[in-house]
This record gives structure tokens, sequence and C-alpha cells, in this order.
């Protein structure tokens, strides 16, 4: 409606629906609009002003105007960073989820006990953060994954197999699922992590081509770690 405005047509509003634009400038085509409604009002309102002349009130009508607009901004930017800091935390709360459920798997599967070394040294800071992406998947809770660029591809093939396994034990391998709350649905995404890689971790839990993109000062702020860990998938698993 303010985009569609023409003030040639006529005023923007009467007083009884009088509605000013905060979301643009205080003297845009609407608001000059507004404030002559606003000043023929209170002029007739008000007739122990009838020396003020109308472009008077106008104008200090403008200059609240501008006032409401800053007091506008100001709160939906705390809105805006509230809610910035919501999703943050659901998203660390999203990846605390998935680092303890993976250790879960870990520690109920004795051919996996070298994974809890892996799922530890990485932490959670070393799981994949994701943003919500509902659309998706009609509705339903989906979640986009965000590539880590540091984290090889070996680790990130382990990682997915202690989520397939937790799947398969919740599923009891006849599509009958255990009780409790189903994990988020997961899919890839192209956006990448902007968080910064876990340090001193093994050398093999790094990307080798991303390594190898580190000057001398990042490397030595990365401090990996020159032995290797296992992060082979037993066949008992693979199967």
């Amino acid at each position: 409606e303010v985009a569609g405005f023409d003030p040639t047509k006529g005023l923007c509003c009467t007083v009884e629906r009088f509605r000013v634009d905060l979301r643009g400038f205080a003297k845009s085509d609407w608001n000059v609009s507004a404030a002559k409604v606003f000043a023929r009002d209170f002029l007739e309102a008000h007739p122990q002003f009838k020396a003020v002349k109308p472009s008077e009130v106008e104008n200090t009508w403008t200059t609240h105007v501008d006032y409401l607009r800053k007091v506008y901004r100001a709160q939906t930017s705390e809105i805006q960073e509230v809610d910035v800091r919501k999703q943050r935390n659901r998203r660390k709360e999203r990846c605390a989820q998935i680092y303890y459920r993976r250790l879960a798997v870990a520690e109920a599967h004795p051919s996996l006990r070298g994974a809890i070394t892996v799922i530890k040294q990485l932490g959670i800071n070393g799981m994949s953060s994701d943003e919500s992406d509902h659309s998706a998947s009609n509705g339903l809770a989906t979640y986009r994954i965000h590539i880590k660029r540091w984290r090889s591809q070996k680790v990130t093939d382990f990682l997915r197999t202690c989520d397939a396994l937790h799947l398969m034990v919740r599923y009891q391998l006849e599509w009958d699922a255990t009780p409790g709350a189903w994990p988020h649905l997961r899919l890839p995404s192209l956006r990448f992590s902007l968080r910064a890689a876990v340090q001193k971790l093994p050398i093999n839990f790094y990307d080798q081509d991303w390594l190898e993109t580190l000057n001398g000062f990042q490397k030595d702020v990365l401090q990996p770690r020159s032995e290797e860990c296992d992060l082979e998938i037993p066949d008992s698993i693979a199967r």
C-alpha cells in the first residue's frame, strides 16, 4: 500500500484510519501526506492554535515521526538480535545432541569401541552444524547440514556410520521403532560451516587438501598431531 501510494490522487489515510510508515523516511510521500491529515485534524480540534500555520504543525509532526522511526528501528534490532541468539543456541543444542547420541552408540557396541576415542577427540565443536529448512520436507523438522571444509571424508563417513547404526537399532531391523524422540531429518547442503577447525586433532582427521591451503602461522595455531587415529569401520558394522 505504501509503495503504491500516489500523492497526486489524494491523502494516504483518514483521521479514523490514521497510519504512518515507520519503515520509510520521515519525509516520504506517505508520511508527508499523513502529516497533512494530522495537521488538519489537530487545528480543527484545537481552535486556540488557529494562529499556527498548518505547515508548522506538519513539520512538528514530521520531527516526531522521525523519533518514532528511531525507536522502532532500535526495538526491531533488539528483537532480531534475540532471534539470532536463540537460533545460535538451538544450533549448539542440536550439535550437542548429535555428539552425545553418537557417543552413546559407540559405547553400546563393542565393535565400535574405537569410535569413542574418535568422537571424544572431535568434541561437540567437531559435529556438523545445520540450519532449519522445514520447507524441504512439507513442514517436517528438516535441517541442512553445513560442510566442514577442514574435516576429512573418512571422519564424516565414520560419524555417519554411527548415525545409521543408531537408526537401525531404533527400527530393531523390523521397521518397529523403539520409544523416544526421532533424530531430526538432516539433509546435505552446499553451505560451508564458518566455525573454526578443532585444534590438536590427529593429522588424518583433517582434510589434506584443506591443510595444504594453510600457511605456517595457521598450522601453528591448528597444531595437528602427527599420529593417526584408526578410522576404519569394522567389517561387522559395514556389512
